[in-house]
């Protein structure tokens, strides 16, 4: 598994702060590798996808969506990559949503699923590349620590089936102190989106790395659909503050107190049947789904 994450972020020790991290699952090990870089490597056009970082690329072109990684240490991997976009990406915030002061913040998901090829070169080694990808992406203008405790973003699509979810819990001052938009595809139809209505977190888990408690097993309740995720086992993850410069972190420090990055494998079951979305669980859990399929689950956690 490959994670790749670009930041662009004025918080920091002067504007348009930017970097790329890698988080690289192979063979149950877990590396990471984070680089940070001046407002003086960033090259953006304004109204055009995507950005060059140092020397990352992440750009699009004749339907493609291309990355390229080098972060100009020999020690770290060199990545390229050319994503084909199965089908079109869903909009989860539906458009920003707007906090107080002018903020807004938006989370979509701008590849659902595409075929991904390229390479990855390590220590001297090249090795060819060939699986699924996706993309999905936060944009705020606003500090997240302001209003945010944490984000979450799920992401399942197997064979025409899907379950995306992009949401935030907010702080004791945030104007909204929970919200998430989910969609439940299946066959390539959407069956059901908008903002969750109601969450039920039945079981929890304590996550030895980061000192989090996880939810593990968890119920959407949507218009139309009810939808479980179960996060079956912890992928990887890393924590911010330890990958970057003492002199940022002593300013995200401030602000920050607990900021991890957590990925888990998880499965997916939605019932979408007449009055299923308000059912109770226990009856829910003997049902046949209307859909089930593997996932991704993610946490942003900022503070506890």
């Amino acid at each position: 598994l490959i994670y790749i994450t670009f930041v662009i972020s004025n918080l920091g020790p002067k504007s348009l702060n930017n970097g790329v991290s890698i988080l690289l699952v192979r063979d149950g090990k877990v590396q990471v590798w984070t680089k940070e870089y001046d407002y003086q490597t960033l090259e953006a056009t304004p109204g055009k996808f995507g950005h060059k970082s140092y020397m990352n690329w992440l750009r699009y072109e004749n339907g493609k969506y291309y990355v390229e990684i080098d972060q100009g240490d020999k020690s770290t991997p060199v990545i390229k990559l050319a994503l084909s976009p199965y089908g079109p990406g869903l909009g989860l915030s539906d458009g920003p949503i707007q906090l107080k002061d002018g903020g807004f913040i938006r989370f979509d998901v701008p590849v659902v699923s595409a075929k991904a090829t390229g390479h990855i070169i390590m220590d001297d080694k090249r090795t060819e590349l060939s699986g699924i990808a996706g993309m999905e992406y936060l944009n705020g203008n606003r500090p997240v620590h302001t209003f945010a405790k944490r984000f979450h973003l799920i992401r399942s699509y197997h064979q025409g089936n899907g379950f995306f979810v992009g949401g935030f819990y907010g702080t004791d001052d945030a104007p909204v102190r929970t919200l998430i938009h989910a969609k439940v595809m299946k066959g390539g139809k959407l069956l059901d989106s908008g903002v969750v209505k109601d969450v039920e977190n039945i079981k929890e888990s304590y996550n030895g790395f980061s000192g989090y408690t996880i939810p593990q097993l968890t119920l959407y309740r949507m218009q139309k659909c009810a939808v479980e995720e179960k996060t079956e086992y912890y992928s990887g993850g890393y924590y911010v503050l330890s990958n970057i410069s003492i002199l940022l972190r002593a300013v995200l420090r401030v602000f920050f107190a607990k900021p991890y990055v957590l990925h888990y494998y998880s499965t997916i079951r939605a019932w979408c049947g007449p009055g299923e979305a308000q059912k109770p669980y226990s009856e829910l859990s003997v049902i046949k789904p209307t859909a089930s399929f593997p996932g991704e689950s993610t946490f942003y956690l900022i503070n506890p």
